[in-house]
């Protein structure tokens, strides 16, 4: 028989036509997903100034990036170019310094502490010298949370009382931790490629972390509670401000980084600098937890796939609480992937404190880590005829959460106050504004269309979504050897995905816990085979994924990107952009004014003192002059040191517009014509075209 007939010839060659067959398959999928992931329209992007029907794609902002591809695009107009221009102010570096030695003495003093609790736990000696300061960084910062509530609540919590105890837990931890025995992690080609190229994302996330807040919701509540915590001098009920009596956990840092440069607007970068440093933290733990599912390789490239994501970016450089919320999932994902290597005890202790962490973050963490690991532990417990598992869960999720219920009770009567009001009936909330906020934030409606559309925005079409989590995690069952490892993070992922859907208002952000799994699904993807052939595929995808994310990171879309700028004028020019009745105000009255503001929240970098309310608490104008005579009204203004009253009449429409919040309908314009005529107020002085401000007489 010749060698063509040869079975033992034939076979081999049938089986490389195969493979062939396989790989031309499956780089044709890849290819259909890249140019859908392209061209798919960004349902978030400001379209203004395309031509009509037009809409923001990435496949433009891609082409956009690389100079001449569009036409008369040089390098400097390229993102690429304009990203290296916004890095090449080292002038401004300098005024930086106090900002980074701050954030590094409140990381330094978190890794001191958490790296103490694990090595108490038994942890430490089994995981690289990375994944020590990884966990023991997210771990401190949730102590540090709770010590300074606990201090602040007191009025304990000063700048000196701050340097000094951030300064003590960082020596005293760290000088004991002797890290310097803790094993180095075997990267390999695989890991060390996939740092090279993780690197600008992490460099511009870094810097990005120390720019001034731009979103509304963090200059709402996310830095103003922890400046008006800083100006009083210790942490109160602020009955003006409901968001900030939700778990603040994170914001903590920023409160510490006001005490340790006594200065609430440079402080509170330092606070974003901490929350920034989540990011990598996260990816560490990922790529730890890729590691012992599959391989070194694997892991390596699920933290590649995070920290590329656009979505991680915004985090580090919005202070959002979903960076540090995504971390503690991280967490959870990598304690379990430790398997046997901890004690029992230790390892539900460990996820008590990670799940605390988590609803520390938010409420949400309820749902997304304490329910889930609670059946869980139950199961255990149930298995083994022990309570252990859940009382050590418990324990640890109380040490971390239990000041916050206990601060809640003590302020409203109410542990989880604004919620559950049903149960617990806090005197400080009632029927209308729980009516509101269920209106807002209550669940959507279950339409199977709906569900489509949701699935599809968390595959791809959200704006700071990356394409990599498709094209590497459909491949997970497929790893030999984690086949386990991948079905239990499938079900996990798809209990967060159907617990947002079904139990939340389906805001895009609070599907984010769901990225360190579909992370880790991605890695043991893209590390199921091995051949040479799937690894030109995979470094093709890679390759095209990371252009297309850091063109978007590169532009305005993804934040504000303007890394190296001189801070103070940044800070002048954002104010004077999104707010500029605001920043007029600062510019214009004496500095012993007290405003009262109406309709406006966004209050955080104004330098006068103001007295405000978000639009779910009880408006201040409402409350000094209904059933008030105008004689009472302004003896009530001056009872509280205010001097002019501002009236922001488009905020107050945006409430009012159909499906939006609502506003009360005691704030008319006439009622400020009548106050002006009985002598309470004099004006108005027209602040913009839709603001009015008013002098106390």
């Amino acid at each position: 028989m010749n060698a063509a007939g040869d079975p033992a010839s034939a076979s081999p060659r049938a089986a490389g036509w195969q493979n062939a067959a396989i790989l031309i398959a499956i780089a044709a999928f890849q290819l259909a997903w890249f140019l859908w992931f392209m061209i798919e329209p960004l349902p978030n992007a400001d379209n203004t100034g395309l031509p009509q029907g037009e809409k923001v794609r990435r496949a433009y902002l891609a082409l956009k990036a690389i100079p001449e591809v569009v036409p008369g695009t040089s390098f400097r107009e390229s993102f690429f170019g304009q990203a290296l221009g916004e890095l090449s102010h080292f002038e401004n570096l300098p005024e930086r310094v106090p900002i980074v030695l701050a954030g590094a003495l409140l990381a330094l003093a978190a890794i001191g502490l958490g790296d103490s609790i694990s090595r108490r736990l038994g942890i430490a000696p089994g995981i690289t010298l990375w994944e020590r300061i990884a966990l023991g960084y997210g771990l401190g910062a949730a102590i540090l949370g709770d010590a300074a509530l606990v201090l602040g609540r007191m009025g304990w919590l000063t700048p000196w009382s701050t340097r000094i105890g951030l300064g003590a837990c960082a020596l005293i931890g760290l000088t004991r931790s002797r890290l310097h025995r803790a094993p180095w992690p075997s990267l390999g080609r695989t890991g060390w490629i996939c740092a090279a190229l993780v690197f600008p994302f992490v460099l511009v996330m870094i810097l990005g972390s120390m720019l001034p807040a731009v979103d509304f919701d963090v200059r709402e509540y996310h830095l103003q509670g922890p400046k008006e915590y800083y100006q009083a001098g210790r942490i109160q009920f602020l009955p003006h401000n409901v968001y900030t009596s939700m778990p603040f956990n994170v914001e903590m840092l920023h409160l510490m980084g006001m005490e340790l440069l006594d200065d609430w607007i440079r402080g509170a970068l330092v606070g974003q600098l901490a929350v920034g440093l989540f990011a990598p933290a996260a990816a560490v733990l990922i790529a730890g937890a890729g590691a012992r599912l599959a391989s070194p390789a694997a892991g390596a490239l699920a933290a590649l796939v995070y920290l590329t994501t656009p979505w991680i970016y915004r985090l580090a450089l919005i202070a959002y609480v979903e960076g540090p919320l995504c971390f503690y999932h991280a967490g959870i994902l990598w304690t379990f992937s430790l398997g046997a290597a901890i004690l029992p005890r230790a390892r539900w202790s460990l996820l008590g404190l990670l799940a605390g962490g988590a609803m520390g973050c938010k409420y949400p963490g309820l749902i997304s880590a304490v329910i889930p690991l609670g059946m869980l532990a139950v199961a255990q417990g149930i298995r083994k005829r022990t309570a252990e598992p859940l009382l050590c869960l418990f324990v640890g999720w109380a040490i971390v959460m239990g000041p916050w219920l206990v601060k809640n009770v003590i302020d409203t009567g109410n542990p989880v106050y604004p919620l559950a009001d049903r149960v617990f009936h806090s005197s400080q909330w009632d029927q209308e504004r729980e009516a509101k906020w269920n209106r807002v934030h209550g669940p959507r409606p279950i339409r199977l269309h709906d569900f489509w559309l949701s699935v599809v925005d968390v595959a791809g079409r959200s704006d700071w979504q990356s394409s990599l989590y498709v094209a590497f995690g459909v491949f997970a069952l497929a790893r030999p050897g984690s086949r386990k490892a991948a079905a239990w993070l499938l079900g996990y992922a798809f209990y967060l995905f159907l617990t947002w859907w079904l139990l939340t208002h389906r805001l895009d952000r609070f599907w984010l816990p769901i990225l360190p799994v579909l992370a880790v699904l991605a890695g043991l993807g893209a590390d199921w085979r091995t051949d040479r052939g799937w690894a030109i595929v995979r470094g093709s995808v890679v390759a095209l994924a990371l252009i297309a994310n850091f063109a978007y990171v590169s532009s305005a879309l993804a934040g504000l990107n303007e890394w190296t700028a001189n801070l103070s004028r940044l800070r002048d020019s954002l104010n004077r952009k999104l707010t500029p009745s605001l920043a007029e105000l600062d510019e214009i009255l004496p500095a012993n004014a007290r405003i009262l503001v109406v309709g406006q929240a966004a209050v955080f970098h104004m330098k006068h003192p103001v007295i405000y309310n978000t639009v779910f608490d009880r408006e201040w104008i409402e409350m000094l002059g209904k059933s008030a005579t105008p004689a009472q009204l302004k003896e009530r203004l001056h009872a509280l040191g205010v001097t002019h009253v501002f009236v922001d009449w488009k905020e107050i429409e945006r409430y009012r517009q159909p499906g939006n919040y609502g506003f009360t309908d005691y704030v008319q314009p006439e009622r400020f014509e009548e106050w002006t005529a009985a002598g309470v107020l004099q004006g108005p002085r027209w602040i913009g075209s839709d603001q009015r401000l008013y002098t106390v007489r």
